[in-house]
């Protein structure tokens, strides 16, 4: 699919402005500009692309043959597909940031100021053992779900801080 015009985004409010503006029959480059949302170059583009005839020596266009093109264009295909692209970014988007917060959660650490905990003070959740002759330790927790985990590492780790042996 080609990439859709700027305004597209815009084109409701458009619609909704043009329908609203009763007094206004012509449209020159200062209008499509602020109508559209775009720069000098791109509201003479526009002018162009939309039929506007010279009148006073300017560019204009009729707000009677602007209106239904743009309303046709919103009940075309392109724009039905452009919509349905923006939503479907909004959804990935809705998804990946749940996921995030989903994946961020705090855990409860011991203050700095608290005196560091020995290993013997820790919750029976979690053990550890020293290492036997072979050099091999064992770590093991026993927890409820990932903030528990969490806590019960940052405990360990606050322990493991003044006994490093």
């Amino acid at each position: 699919m080609a990439r859709a015009p700027d305004w597209f985004s815009r084109l409701d409010a458009i619609l909704a402005t043009l329908g609203a503006v009763d007094d206004l029959d012509w449209l020159g480059r200062a209008e499509i500009r602020a109508l559209f949302g775009c720069g000098e170059r791109d509201s003479i583009r526009l002018l162009h692309k939309f039929g506007a005839v010279v009148r006073e020596d300017a560019l204009a266009l009729s707000r009677a043959s602007l209106l239904p093109q743009l309303e046709a264009i919103a009940a075309g295909a392109a724009y039905a597909a452009f919509r349905r692209q923006r939503e479907g970014v909004a959804q990935h988007l809705a998804q990946a940031r749940t996921e995030t917060v989903a994946r961020q959660f705090r855990a409860r650490a011991a203050f700095p100021e608290t005196p560091r905990p020995r290993f013997e003070a820790l919750p029976p959740t979690l053990t550890w053992r020293r290492a036997a002759p072979q050099g091999v330790a064992r770590f093991e927790i026993l927890y409820e779900d990932g903030a528990d985990l969490m806590a019960q590492l940052a405990e360990f780790l606050h322990a493991a801080g003044a006994n490093r042996e």
